[in-house]
């Protein structure tokens, strides 16, 4: 025969599991309970970028942002061939008005494996800057290199930078390669990728290997394009840019315009998808990004359709423990806010 104290204390543990079942329930697989800090008061930034259209308009906001020091930009694999990202980088400090100001370094010219990957001209065009003529710059590309340089950099100002990734990563991975201690040192490396998707983001997919180390280095990393409508910027957007008629705005309905069309016609979307300047606004105005998950990201390196994708939640099927978080995972942000940070910066003659 059961007491009364046993009964009580029965029903007290079975009460405690089914809570405990339903909070369990109730939590996201693969989202860890612990969540991560947040790249808040970022003064300092080196952009890692790939210049095509949408870094274009990220390096302009990057430099137009009285809050910001771009302590250098360094040139990374992407979009399109590696001597015009190059040129375009330079143009880009000149129309921001930072010419010989601001250095621009040449880094790794190709994938840390050398493998190919798509050209993303059919968003870019084939300068990368759709319709624009990209004119010479008196200013050179800076004699150091791009991984060296973010290694001296880091170094120099401990847990003050943020590395804006806009491109694929083999730079920072060099860097993180060349200099391991780096990871405890730099501020954050905000990272212009999504996860679960269908398909592969384009700056995981241009060096997976080179996304895999980064991960896996212990730096903190935040990453993630908000919701679907997050950084769109629609029709209506263009034609308020059109009518600033600044030199930053005539730039940009030039270099974007082929950009609008494709997200539009190509993958129906409401506007011109615009993930780098979300990146850069989320870093010089945190309150744009508005909802974080702790993820542990993976970076899928085999499959012919799905190297490159970054995956979380392996869990959710096999019932094991939430691994610890690597990476915040942006999956909300404020779009009225986001474009109105664009606008800002465009309108400034």
């Amino acid at each position: 025969m059961i007491d009364r104290r046993s009964f009580l204390a029965g029903s007290a543990a079975a009460g405690a599991l089914a809570l405990a079942a339903r909070r369990a329930r109730a939590a996201e697989p693969g989202v860890s309970d612990t969540t991560l800090p947040r790249l808040l008061d970022t003064r300092r930034v080196i952009i890692d970028t790939d210049p095509g259209n949408d870094d274009a308009i990220a390096i302009l906001m990057a430099l137009s942002a009285p809050s910001l020091s771009v302590e250098a930009i360094t040139v990374a694999p992407g979009n399109i061939g590696y001597a015009q990202e190059v040129r375009n980088a330079l143009y880009m400090v000149d129309l921001a008005g930072f010419s010989g100001r601001i250095p621009v370094h040449a880094g790794m010219t190709r994938p840390i494996l050398g493998r190919s990957y798509a050209s993303a001209s059919f968003i870019h065009g084939p300068s990368g800057l759709g319709q624009f003529v990209v004119p010479p710059v008196k200013q050179q590309p800076d004699p150091e290199h791009a991984v060296t340089a973010i290694c001296r950099i880091v170094r120099r100002y401990p847990n003050q930078v943020v590395i804006l990734a806009l491109g694929g990563l083999t730079n920072v991975a060099m860097a993180l390669l060349m200099d391991p201690g780096i990871a405890r040192l730099v501020k954050g490396i905000q990272f212009v990728a999504n996860a679960n998707n269908a398909v592969p983001s384009f700056n995981a997919m241009v060096d997976p290997e080179a996304a895999d180390i980064v991960f896996r280095s212990g730096a903190p990393i935040t990453f993630g394009l908000g919701g679907p409508d997050s950084s769109i910027l629609t029709p209506a957007d263009f034609k308020t840019v059109r009518a600033m008629d600044t030199a930053r705005s005539r730039f940009f309905m030039q270099s974007n315009a082929l950009r609008l069309s494709f997200e539009m016609s190509a993958r129906n979307a409401k506007g011109s998808v615009n993930g780098d300047p979300l990146a850069t606004a989320m870093i010089i105005d945190p309150a744009i990004a508005t909802g974080f998950k702790a993820v542990c990201a993976r970076v899928e390196l085999e499959g012919e359709y799905t190297r490159g994708t970054i995956l979380y939640g392996e869990n959710r099927y096999n019932m094991q423990p939430t691994p610890p978080p690597n990476a915040n995972l942006c999956v909300a942000a404020d779009n009225a806010r986001f474009k109105a940070l664009v606008f800002r910066t465009l309108a400034q003659a």
